[in-house]
């Protein structure tokens, strides 16, 4: 009785064909959104790390000594 109140009505149905391709295409592009947005905080904190070093090295602050 709690595995099935636990899964989602389209596993529990036994979906099969179109409606089942619909929701494996979704969840599929949810995921890639989520990665695309990481990768960008992710890219922008490398490219605020990199200015900061760079900024620092120009003011003769350089932190790494």
């Amino acid at each position: 009785m709690m595995n099935s109140i636990l899964a989602c009505p389209l596993c529990m149905s036994g979906a099969e064909g179109k409606t089942a391709m619909a929701a494996n295409s979704a969840i599929a592009f949810l995921l890639v959104v989520l990665c695309l947005v990481l990768m960008s905080f992710l890219s922008f904190i490398v490219y605020l790390a990199k200015r900061a070093r760079r900024t620092a090295m120009e003011d003769g602050l350089d932190s790494s000594n």
